[in-house]
């Protein structure tokens, strides 16, 4: 698996082509702008959005909003998916302010997304790509199984699918369900049954994941980015589910893997449950974090 072992984002010998295929989304934000202060370790080629945490225009938006913050608009924004592949769509506006990213005091989208939409244009890059491609999933994954179903012969260049999703033990969606897979079941059924490899990095390692509110304010006045996340926490706090992803992709040393199968229930009151069997199968679920000395790095990344 292409992971790359990243300790202070200046040693990498070769950055990592990354896609992020996401629902902006304070924790969207947060993911994607520690991605971006690693440049020499994670090379973002674009970013695809989808409705999950608030509607499709909210999400592609702040994609936007994210990348004009970090000074990186020279990277492509997609827009893709509205809605779910077989049901209506389901958002989060309560955990992440109506416009997603509530308290941010990030300016307004400079201008628009690109023109193609963001199933043609990872299709394009997939073809193109002269080695497979990582894609950092951390939103429904409607666009990823449309590509899947479209384009079936291109699921070997998907390199590693590292998704943000899926819960072994109570979701926070249903008794059952965590929101990612709960909003598109259907999607996420395709996407992890045809990629591999896959890691899932679930609620159940990442609900934990809170630094207190002086955690933010430490880091808040160093840049832009840094001090809108404090805006974002300080507004509704969230645990830093998105952001596990990311640093997955940077740190992998800081991460517990174990071999695994995943199923999701489609249908019924478990609708959007993933079923992990432990033990063995192409796939690797996360079963441990070191959250001190994640933070710690986080810390030292974003005050860059």
């Amino acid at each position: 698996m292409a992971f790359v072992l990243h300790q202070t984002c200046g040693l990498a010998v070769r950055a990592l082509p990354v896609v992020f295929d996401c629902d902006p989304g304070k924790d969207d934000a947060f993911a994607i702008f520690l991605a971006l202060a690693c440049p020499d370790a994670l090379d973002v080629l674009a970013i695809t959005t989808v409705g999950g945490n608030v509607p499709i225009e909210r999400t592609t938006g702040n994609a936007i909003r994210i990348l004009t913050a970090a000074a990186r608009t020279d990277i492509p924004v997609y827009r893709g998916c509205a809605r779910p592949m077989l049901k209506a769509l389901e958002t989060a506006e309560e955990s992440h302010g109506f416009d997603g990213l509530g308290g941010s005091g990030l300016p307004e989208a400079a201008g628009p997304p690109e023109s193609d939409h963001a199933i043609a244009a990872m299709i394009r890059m997939l073809e193109k790509s002269p080695e497979a491609l990582t894609i950092a999933a951390i939103g429904p994954l409607t666009n990823i199984a449309m590509v899947l179903i479209a384009r079936p012969d291109l699921a070997h260049k998907i390199g590693h699918l590292a998704v943000m999703g899926g819960a072994k033990g109570r979701g926070n969606m249903t008794e059952f369900a965590e929101f990612n897979i709960y909003v598109d079941p259907h999607a996420a059924h395709v996407a992890l049954s045809v990629c591999a490899p896959i890691t899932l990095v679930t609620l159940d390692t990442t609900r934990n994941l809170r630094p207190p509110m002086s955690w933010f304010e430490t880091m808040e006045g160093a840049n832009a980015p840094a001090s809108a996340l404090a805006g974002m926490w300080r507004d509704s706090p969230i645990a830093l589910y998105d952001v596990a992803v990311t640093a997955l992709l940077l740190w992998p040393d800081l991460f517990k893997l174990e071999p695994c199968t995943i199923d999701v229930v489609l249908d019924g009151e478990r609708a959007g449950q993933t079923v992990i069997a432990m033990g063995q199968g192409k796939d690797r679920l996360i079963t441990g974090i070191e959250e001190e000395a994640l933070l710690s790095r986080i810390m030292q990344v974003m005050n860059r």
